[in-house]
Formats: C-alpha cells, sequence, structure tokens
C-alpha cells in the first residue's frame, strides 16, 4: 500500500510527538538551568517538603483564588533575593494535612508590604479580605482593599497616623475588627515602644462605611497592667475558646505562645494575666526559637468551627497549630506545631544555609550536607541523574537523636533566642577513612561528630569538643558569644571549617579563621597513637608573603565567614573560593613556598548580591563533565547553582577572556 504525502507527514508529526512526549518525562533529557546563575531545583516532581518562602515568612491566609478554601500569600522578608509577596494555593481542599502549590511570585520585583516587609494582617470585613500596614517609612498608615481581587493595586491612605499614638513607636501591626462587639468595626495596633509593647484600641465611632476612630487605649489586663507589654505584640485576636468573645495571644522570646482568656463578654472585654499554651504537658515552642520573627495568625484553617493559629517564622516556614476544640482548665487546647507542605521546586535548606558537597551515603553521587539557622545538620540524597533529583532534605542523628547544634542558654544579659547558625564540613578527622561532621555553632564552640557506623550506612555519635595543643595561652576572639574550657576550639562564630591535608601527612588538617580572622592551619598529627591538633599557623599569604586577613571587622561582625577549597581554574591546585559581598570571592593558588600557600587575590566569582549576613559557597561537579561548578547557600536558604562550560570561565562577570587579577585588595565585610 502506498503511503501518501499527507499520511507521511502525519506519521512523521505522531512520531515526534510521541518522542517528544516521553523525553518530556525524564527531567534529565534537558537542561533545567539557564546560562548564569540559578536557583537549585529538586528536580522532583512528585516531592512533598516544608513550605518555605525564604526568610522571615509573614502568612496572610486567605481564599485568594475564590475556591473555598484557604490559600497562602506569604510576605518573605529580610533578605535581598526572595523579598515580595508569594501565593501558595491549597491544592488539597480544608484539612489537617494541606499541600500547596510551590509559590509564585506576585508582587513587582521593587514591591514589599510595610516599612520592614513584616508588619501586617490580613482584616476580614464583612467577607472582604484587606491588608492594613504602615508605609516605608513606617509613617502613613495604608490599606490595600479587597486583595484577592486587587491583589495589591489598590491602596488607600486610612486617616490615622502609623506612629506617634505611644511614645517613640516603633514596629506596629494593625487590623480591622468589632473589638468591642457593637457591630463596628475597629482599628486594632500591636505597637512596639522604647518604654515596652502595648496593644492598643481606636473605637470606631462612626460606621462601617465612614470610619472615626476615637483616641488611643491601651488594653489592660485585669490587674491594670497592659496586655503582654514585654511580649512581641500583633493583632491574633480571636474566639479561641469558643465562648463568644475575643481572645489574644503574643509570643515570647523564646517562640512559646502565651494565651489570654478574655474573662468578661465581647461588649466588656476583660483578660487574664495570661499562661503559655502547653500540649500533654509540653510548652508548645515553635521550632525556630526566635519570637520576634516568628508571626502569629487566627483563623480556622480546617473549617472545623474551631480558630486556629499559624505561624510564619524566622526560617521561611510556616506551621499549623491546631485547635482541638476542648478546653482545659480555661484554656483552649492546641496540638504541636507541624510544618505546612508544599510541592518541591526550588531547594530551600533554611535560613543562613552553609552546604558541603559530599558522597554522605557512599553510593557514589555527591549529596548535600549542611547547617542552617536552626542550628540542624541536614542530608540531602542525590537520587542521580545528569541533572540530579533530589530528596527531601533529613535532620541527621546523633545517638538517635536528631542533631541540632544549639545553645541551651540565652546569651548573658539579653533575651536573645536559640539560634544555632551550624556552619559545618564533612571529611575524616581521625583517620579511620569514614566520613564525619565537624560544626561550629552559634556560639563558636567547634565540635565534632564521630562516624560509628560504616561507609554505606554512616551513623554519628553525639558532639563532642575539639581540643588543641595551644603554645601558651588558647587563643580566643575578642568577642564571641561562647565560653570554652581548658584547651578546647572557641572560634569566631558562624565561620565555616574546612578540613584538608594541608602539611601532606596523609591527615586532615583543620583550616579556618583564627581569633583575629586570619585564615589559618591547625595541624594534625600523631604523638604514638595519639591523634593531636596543633596550634594554629597563619600559612596562607598574599604574594607578598602578608599573611591573609580573610575578615578585619570586630565585634559581632567578627567571623561569619564561609571557606572552601577547590581546584577553581583547572592547573591543579587548590584555590580558595570565599563568601564576601557582594556574594562569592576567589583567591588563586600560586603553589607552595616555605611552607605556606601563596594565595593571589583574583575578585568576584558571583557580582549577583545574594546575602545580607554572609553566604555559602561550595564547588560541585553534579553533572560530572570534570569542570567544577559552583553551589552557594544563601540567608534566605534557597540554594543556587552555576553550572560552568569552561575552566576558563572563573567569574559571572567577564564574558570574554580569561579573569585577570583584581587590581585591589578588596575583602569588604
Amino acid at each position: 500500500m502506498k503511503t501518501t504525502l499527507l499520511q507521511s507527514t502525519i506519521i512523521l508529526a505522531i512520531f515526534l510527538f510521541s518522542t517528544c512526549s516521553k523525553k518530556s518525562k525524564t527531567p534529565e533529557t534537558f537542561n533545567i538551568y539557564q546560562e548564569g546563575i540559578n536557583k537549585l531545583r529538586y528536580n522532583n516532581p512528585d516531592l512533598l517538603v516544608d513550605l518555605d518562602v525564604g526568610f522571615k515568612s509573614v502568612p496572610m491566609p486567605m481564599d485568594f483564588d475564590g475556591d473555598g478554601d484557604i490559600d497562602l500569600l506569604i510576605s518573605a522578608a529580610g533578605s535581598y533575593m526572595e523579598s515580595g509577596v508569594f501565593y501558595f494555593e491549597n491544592i488539597s481542599g480544608n484539612g489537617d494535612s494541606p499541600i500547596f502549590r510551590h509559590g509564585a511570585k506576585i508582587s513587582s520585583e521593587r514591591f514589599r508590604l510595610g516599612s520592614d516587609g513584616k508588619y501586617f494582617e490580613v482584616s476580614e470585613v464583612n467577607g472582604r479580605f484587606h491588608v492594613i500596614t504602615p508605609d516605608r517609612t513606617n509613617d502613613d498608615l495604608l490599606i490595600y482593599e479587597d486583595v484577592p481581587e486587587n491583589v495589591f493595586w489598590k491602596k488607600v491612605t486610612m486617616p490615622l497616623a502609623a506612629r506617634g499614638h505611644v511614645e517613640d513607636t516603633g514596629d506596629n501591626t494593625w487590623k480591622m475588627i468589632d473589638f468591642n462587639g457593637d457591630g463596628m468595626y475597629d482599628l486594632m495596633c500591636g505597637a512596639s515602644s522604647v518604654d515596652g509593647n502595648y496593644l492598643l484600641f481606636f473605637k470606631n465611632t462612626g460606621s462601617n462605611e465612614d470610619p472615626n476612630y476615637a483616641n488611643t487605649e491601651k488594653v489592660l489586663t485585669e490587674s491594670g497592667e497592659p496586655i503582654g507589654k514585654h511580649l512581641y505584640l500583633e493583632v491574633p485576636l480571636a474566639d479561641y475558646d469558643g465562648d463568644g468573645d475575643l481572645d489574644y495571644i503574643a509570643m515570647t522570646p523564646f517562640a512559646q505562645i502565651m494565651y489570654f482568656e478574655n474573662k468578661g463578654s465581647a461588649i466588656n472585654y476583660q483578660f487574664g494575666q495570661g499562661a503559655v499554651l502547653t500540649n500533654d504537658g509540653d510548652t508548645i515552642q515553635m521550632y525556630t526559637r526566635y519570637g520576634k520573627a516568628t508571626k502569629l495568625r487566627a483563623v480556622d484553617f480546617n473549617a472545623d468551627g474551631h480558630i486556629d493559629i499559624i505561624a510564619g517564622d524566622e526560617e521561611g516556614k510556616v506551621s499549623f497549630i491546631k485547635n482541638t476544640g476542648k478546653v482545659v482548665e480555661g484554656i483552649p487546647e492546641f496540638l504541636p506545631p507541624v510544618f505546612f507542605q508544599q510541592q518541591a521546586k526550588f531547594m530551600d535548606l533554611g535560613a543562613l544555609v552553609a552546604p558541603r558537597v559530599f558522597d554522605w551515603d557512599g553510593d557514589g553521587l555527591d549529596d548535600i550536607v549542611t547547617g542552617n539557622g536552626a542550628g540542624d545538620v541536614l542530608f540531602v540524597k542525590n537520587l542521580g541523574g545528569a541533572i540530579p533529583s533530589w530528596d527531601a532534605p533529613k535532620i541527621l542523628e546523633a545517638d538517635g537523636v536528631p542533631v541540632r547544634i544549639i545553645p541551651t542558654e540565652a546569651l548573658p544579659n539579653t533575651e536573645d533566642p536559640h539560634w544555632g547558625y551550624s556552619t559545618i564540613d564533612v571529611g575524616d578527622w581521625d583517620g579511620d577513612d569514614l566520613p564525619d561532621i565537624l560544626v561550629n555553632e552559634h556560639n563558636g564552640n567547634i565540635v565534632w561528630l564521630k562516624n560509628i557506623g560504616s561507609r554505606t550506612n554512616p551513623k554519628l555519635s553525639a558532639p563532642q569538643p575539639i581540643i588543641v595543643e595551644w603554645e601558651g595561652e588558647p587563643q580566643k576572639p575578642a568577642w564571641t558569644p561562647g565560653v570554652s574550657e581548658d584547651n578546647e576550639l572557641l572560634a569566631p562564630w558562624r565561620t565555616s571549617p574546612f578540613l584538608m591535608d594541608f602539611t601532606g601527612n596523609g591527615l586532615n588538617d583543620l583550616v579556618m579563621l583564627d581569633y583575629e580572622g586570619y585564615l589559618v592551619v591547625f595541624p594534625h598529627y600523631k604523638e604514638g597513637d595519639k591523634l593531636l591538633l596543633g596550634h594554629p599557623q597563619r600559612n596562607f599569604v598574599f604574594p607578598n608573603g602578608e599573611p591573609i586577613l580573610l575578615n578585619q571587622r570586630t565585634g559581632s561582625s567578627h567571623g561569619r565567614l564561609k571557606i572552601t577549597f577547590a581546584d577553581w581554574d583547572g592547573d591543579g591546585l587548590e584555590d580558595l573560593v570565599f563568601s564576601s559581598k557582594p556574594a562569592v570571592d576567589w583567591m588563586k593558588n600560586m603553589g607552595m613556598k616555605d611552607g605556606k600557600m601563596i594565595l593571589q587575590y583574583m575578585g568576584r566569582v558571583v557580582s549577583i548580591t545574594m546575602m545580607g549576613h554572609t553566604d555559602g559557597p561550595v564547588v560541585s561537579d553534579f553533572n560530572k563533565d570534570g569542570i567544577p561548578d559552583l553551589v552557594v547557600g544563601t540567608e534566605t536558604g534557597v540554594m543556587y547553582y552555576w553550572e560552568r562550560k569552561s575552566f576558563d570561565i572563573t567569574t559571572t562577570m567577564t564574558t570574554t577572556g580569561k579573569q585577570q587579577p583584581a587590581k585591589y585588595k578588596y575583602f569588604k565585610r
């Protein structure tokens, strides 16, 4: 049978369509990354991970798409790369375990709500959803009306100023709600000031159509004291115990929830003294223990008739705290917080992420192991592929307990929270051919997690301090949050350790910043069967022999630096790649002289501003083409990836020719 031209064309079209369809189902058949630096993708369409917007998430729950369930608009604040408003669609409906589509940015690139992108709440007024916020200068009070219909285009200036209602007003968050039960929507404000924090009541003496707000009234408890004066106050007023009046919750410095019962009525409030919420005898505490950055919101999220709590945190995640509907000894019962889940798209491993690339499970594929701002030590398994797919992050365990390197006490004379800020390296520390993990935590104490498992089934033991054979008194930074005993190593805080055999004796030495910010090596050596760590040596120098000072800052700006060594330019010598401003710099290894490594400053690897504190660069070769690529962890927790085409391309700033040494010594912190 003859085939006509038309039939041939149809057959060819079917073949091409079939081929393309088959290819589209295989993630690694095309490069998902564009030229230059990109967000690192999970490349795993069926994966679910913790919902995460980037950094300091401020949730705005509402039915944004009009399908009857509650979606999330979330503002990401406090970062360069991810700031803005993102839409997470609820794709599973009302329930206790909703699934959200990965976030899509709905704001313009330069749009930011409020004076700092994080002081606002949703007001539901007769079925309409508005967002009230101070303006960027924290002077005028703005209302974005009917957000589901108008997004953030319909902006009106309100008849009240944002500040001045208490002396030296600082942060202030506003909400419209009928506070006194008269059918009029009043204005409420959680405001900070130099002498404490206040919940303020502005009674509507006009009408809902033409409001007139009366003078400021500070909301007091039954004892006559301002409610929650020493807590972080916003406006999550709601009937949590189901008795018909508005109760109140506030956040403690260590991210516990204080509940204030309204013992009066909807018309005449009388708030109790407050009690910390517990569940089954345990205090309810947010995973990220930074109360100031935790944003509590009141909403019946699962549509069961009971007001739940959702909370955004510093890590960028959002937690669901379910109200069971039970009232125990006058206090509503809530379940412990759980993180909302979303479809995986871009990899986000928690604020201030400082990754390492290492085959942790011994399967021949480079995984990601990292610390973060919460103090976790996370493992992200490489599932394979020329363009890798990734599994969900898992917290590693030590002696069966999830590894969270975090101080147990606040800093002296402060109310600072239990931060982690863990920065790590992975490698064989004790010479047994098994990879261990070294961690520098918030306080600057370097600890070692020994691998007591096998190469393909690693298991970690509890953290133990690093001991140095000091020449004289132990060197300690002039400013550090931590303390150390005897010869324990206390380093600049938030500075990454790095393992390399600098001395060539077959043992990994420790390279990092010393107590004054110089790049040093702590040599590892043996005396008999005993493994010792020697006094730090400033054996990294400029071509003129001057020791390399990587961070000249003092006080809390000391430390914070992330370093890695890799052959960046293909000459067989390991170069220094490190965090700087605006992002990542590198120094070329010019060889050794008199036991010292000579490093020539080359300039920037990445010029785009990613950081607020410091970025965490590390070198990878996921596509196994022999050319090292770059992975960068950021303050937001989002991971970035630059896949290079050639050893000659050492920076995103140069388009023609090899990068030449910079004409200046630039280590600005």
